[in-house]
């Protein structure tokens, strides 16, 4: 669980250190990203689980802990969403 912690508190202090930048190329991207993982079409939950599929088709080591992070935070974490 350690680990998961440092990992979360890590990209929350990179995410502000790369928003401080005040760059309207990445702070666009981040509000796509917002807006990509809201409620829609298709539910947040499935939106989580998708991301993570692309994550690990793409190796993104990174990517994979954040979306499976998420995805069990919005409920991903039965059998049956898999």
């Amino acid at each position: 669980m350690t680990q998961i912690k440092e990992f979360n508190e890590y990209r929350e202090r990179m995410n502000e250190v790369i928003l401080a930048q005040k760059n309207k190329s990445l702070t666009r991207f981040f509000s796509l990203d917002h807006q990509t993982y809201s409620e829609g079409a298709l539910s947040v939950k499935t939106k989580e689980l998708l991301g993570l599929v692309a994550s690990m088709v793409l190796r993104c080591d990174d990517c994979i802990k954040y979306h499976l992070g998420t995805a069990h935070e919005v409920g991903g974490n039965n059998r049956r969403d898999l």
